[in-house]
């Protein structure tokens, strides 16, 4: 029953604040929070993922405290590291999502990012690349030249 009333709380929260926005004539969703809000779920998913881990790597370990044979505590042991380094991974990603998600909601708006023109300009200049290969050595090189 909590998880029907929080699940129907939040949809309408995502109903409300998606009718604010047309209202200014500008978009809720951006680029930059549409990803921010990814990372941060991201964030928060692979933080539970982290913290199972680390329970399981408990759970694990005092088995191979009890454990009656040498070959069954070296297999023991081998899980708990396993499931220890996924937990420090998991958690490591979390802070990563998390900071980037935050830093993309708190950047601003999407609306100023610089866009590069890529057709060939009017007075003839323009971004060339060159790609060079000698077949005896097998060596590839690539220039890549703007004309200004």
């Amino acid at each position: 029953m909590f998880k029907k009333i929080v699940c129907a709380s939040l949809v309408g929260c995502l109903m409300v604040f998606s009718l604010v926005a047309p209202v200014q004539g500008e978009s809720f969703f951006t680029v930059r929070r549409t990803f921010g809000v990814l990372f941060l779920s991201g964030s928060a998913i692979l933080a539970k993922r982290s913290v199972d881990f680390r329970k399981d790597a408990n759970l694990t370990f005092g088995q191979y405290k009890i454990a009656s044979s040498a070959r069954l505590a070296d297999e023991l042991f081998e899980r708990t590291s396993d499931q220890d380094t996924k937990s420090q991974m998991a958690g490591g990603l979390s802070v990563v999502l998390l900071v980037s998600g935050l830093r993309l909601l708190a950047s601003g708006v999407d609306g100023n990012i610089p866009k590069m023109d890529r057709r060939l300009r009017r007075d003839g200049k323009h971004v060339s690349v060159r790609l060079k290969s000698d077949v005896q050595t097998g060596q590839v090189g690539v220039a890549i030249s703007k004309e200004f």
